[in-house]
């Protein structure tokens, strides 16, 4: 498998850009030259800042639990950029990969000026349409929402989990700026379904959706959940079930499989699927998410978590401190220089018993000594080479430590490469 479009690139040869730009026209442009596969599937699309990924997995479980052929995109990879195209599991293969870079050069790849991630998205669309023929394709939003790649077609349904503060340098500064970009993958009487409580972001949703006749459905309003005791219990003016189990840890995974459960009931009540609470309990037992609170090694324990903006350190915060109470911590931190950093290191500190921050070869990562010189911690120390730090925070650990792994996706993605 292929760690990067460079690997790619070694197997055959294709011309790509290296950088974000938000925009349709390259896209669109180009699959109409390979016969616009993305109108050819059936798709749900989501968003939001945080927990599309976990929603996409509860979601994926339950539908290949229904016994459907089901398509997954999601971004970024989780160790090879295989990963990121999946069906029922199975990552799209290198010869695949290949193949379809044929086919694009044979319409004007070379031309096209298209980014990695248009390139992936477009590879996504051929892949589900042309290859694999899928029943139905998860597609996660890359960035925004309303310019995302992704943004190219008319699923289903839209899911939008959240709006919080999140590639600010890309999509603005406030709430209403932000859910504005989230907002515009609601499409023209398409459901759009999202677990948003802030009211000034609800309000700019709900626009959105007014203006398209979209029917809404928030969490707390037309559906709701309960955790208590490990048990989820969930409402909607359709159903009610009680004592489901999930396979993902912490409060805000119950949040995360309402959606994915409010979905399944919605496809369920409008395409070819027959709701089966079975079929639900066992794909919500199921569903697995890489690098979302992962336990890489039991004894001592050693979690990975993509935690890469404030609302996610507080959902991780808020789980490691229900199972780790009585640890003592060391944190590996990495992140983006487009995060809120210090805000992030500010409410790690105090879970944190020790904090090596570090840095990896990405465009956008930032210094492992900038990121130190915003700590108040005690207890703290930096290395900018990532591999040096992970051998350094292994060497800290006893009987009665725990090793947490965060900051950005992107870092454990390069951290699953050595503990995976």
């Amino acid at each position: 498998m292929f760690l990067s479009f460079k690997d790619l690139q070694e197997k055959v040869n294709f011309t790509i850009k290296n950088e974000i730009n938000l925009g349709l026209d390259r896209i669109v442009q180009f699959l109409e030259k390979v016969g616009s596969p993305q109108n050819q599937i059936k798709v749900v699309h989501i968003g939001g800042t945080n927990g599309k990924g976990s929603t996409l997995r509860f979601l994926e479980s339950v539908l290949i639990e229904s016994g459907l052929a089901v398509g997954v995109f999601h971004s970024p990879a989780y160790r090879f950029i295989n990963d990121q195209l999946a069906v029922n599991g199975t990552y799209i293969t290198d010869e695949e990969m290949v193949e379809i870079i044929h086919v694009f050069n044979e319409h004007g790849l070379a031309e096209a000026g298209l980014t990695e991630f248009e390139l992936q998205t477009a590879m996504a669309f051929y892949y589900f349409a042309t290859i694999k023929k899928v029943d139905i394709a998860l597609i996660e939003v890359g960035l925004g929402g309303r310019e995302d790649s992704t943004n190219v077609m008319t699923p289903l349904l839209s899911i939008i989990t959240n709006v919080g503060h999140d590639h600010i340098g890309f999509l603005g500064t406030s709430v209403e700026e932000i859910a504005h970009h989230k907002a515009g993958i609601i499409k023209r009487r398409v459901p759009v379904i999202s677990g948003e409580q802030n009211p000034a972001a609800k309000e700019v949703i709900q626009k959105e959706a007014f203006m398209k006749e979209s029917p809404v459905y928030f969490m707390e309003e037309e559906f709701s959940y309960e955790m208590e005791e490990g048990k989820l219990s969930f409402r909607s003016a359709k159903k009610n079930l009680e004592e489901l189990e999930i396979s993902l840890q912490g409060e805000h995974q119950a949040a995360n499989a309402s959606l994915a459960i409010m979905a399944y009931i919605l496809l369920t009540d409008n395409w070819a699927v027959e709701f089966d609470e079975q079929v639900l309990k066992a794909g919500l037992m199921k569903a697995e998410h890489p690098g979302r609170f992962e336990l890489v090694q039991k004894n001592p324990p050693i979690i990975l978590d993509g935690a890469h903006n404030e609302e996610a350190i507080d959902a991780l915060v808020n789980t490691i401190k229900i199972n780790f109470s009585n640890k003592r911590v060391v944190v590996l931190f990495s992140a983006l220089k487009d995060k809120p950093i210090e805000l992030m290191v500010r409410k790690l500190e105090p879970i944190a018993d020790e904090i090596i921050f570090t840095s990896f070869n990405f465009p956008r990562a930032a210094r492992a000594e900038d990121v130190f010189q915003v700590s108040e911690l005690q207890e703290k120390e930096f290395e900018e080479d990532w591999k040096t730090a992970l051998q350094t925070a292994i060497s800290r650990l006893d009987d009665n430590s725990v090793l947490l792994i965060t900051g950005s996706l992107y870092f454990i993605s390069d951290i699953r490469t050595i503990l995976t």
